[in-house]
């Protein structure tokens, strides 16, 4: 009968082929040895040593303990067999992200420091600096704590904000899930649509209009609202008028979207 038990060293050379560091060689191999020390799937592995975040069809996302710091571990699924292969030849919507993250760190934008980037047969993980008791404005506003008058919360996301857009860049998906308090400041996530974008576009008056509109589902106080503004047009350099007529027709558009798909919500801030 055929020997049934692989050769002495036979799993640990399997194992050396589920990831695949694609971005960060130090953490990259860090990470990947924590990945090789188990048999489980990526899936599993992060139920079992990370606290989830969040889970859908297509991403995984939890809170990792790695060289003794916390970090923000994120599984993307392929949702194509393009997406796929992108995957396999180590680019697709992670490795533009931390490519992204990378340029904007250099800039001083406040985001997580991008770590690494590993292949996984599930996928793809981008691996970013964990940031400590951070919530994201959504969840502070709905613990009231951006509510009281001397909040600093919106006015330093207007400044984040500019921060990115004077970098000529475009987040992409400027909504309150993807902004995260922490550190007396508010940190840019979730860089998968940020893209170059010229000072003053169309893109960044998105940005904009997206922030705008969760806003105004929220219930924003027009006085903190226009806080956030006042911040945002400080650190741009633009006028307060410029800046509403080029976002406005975006805001008409995504309030028309939005009253389709959800119905009324909050009140107009503009």
């Amino acid at each position: 009968m055929p020997n049934r038990h692989p050769p002495a060293g036979g799993v640990r050379t399997r194992m050396a082929h589920k990831a695949r560091i694609i971005r960060g060689d130090s953490w990259g191999t860090q990470l990947q040895q924590a990945l090789e020390a188990s048999p489980l799937d990526v899936d599993s592995w992060m139920q079992q040593h990370t606290r989830l975040l969040k889970s859908d069809q297509h991403s995984r996302v939890g809170l990792l303990q790695l060289q003794h710091q916390s970090c923000y571990l994120k599984l993307y699924r392929p949702k194509s067999a393009l997406q796929h292969c992108l995957f396999r030849l180590g680019r697709g919507r992670p490795v533009r992200s931390f490519d992204v993250a990378r340029q904007l760190a250099s800039s001083a934008v406040p985001l997580p420091r991008p770590l690494a980037c590993l292949l996984v047969p599930e996928g793809m993980l981008l691996l970013t600096e964990g940031l400590c008791d951070a919530l994201n404005l959504s969840e502070l506003w709905r613990q009231q704590l951006v509510q009281v008058p001397d909040s600093q919360v919106l006015p330093c996301a207007g400044q984040t904000i500019a921060q990115l857009h004077r970098a000529g860049y475009a987040h992409g998906d400027c909504k309150w899930h993807n902004l995260l308090w922490a550190n007396d400041k508010v940190y840019l996530i979730d860089l998968d649509g940020a893209a170059p974008a010229p000072v003053g576009g169309a893109e960044q008056a998105r940005d904009l209009a997206r922030f705008t509109l969760n806003a105004e589902e929220l219930g924003v106080d027009a006085q903190l609202y226009e806080r956030f503004l006042a911040a945002y047009l400080q650190g741009v350099g633009e006028t307060r008028q410029v800046t509403i007529d080029r976002m406005m027709p975006i805001l008409h558009k995504l309030r028309r979207r939005h009253l389709n798909k959800y119905g009324e919500r909050g009140q107009h801030l503009l």
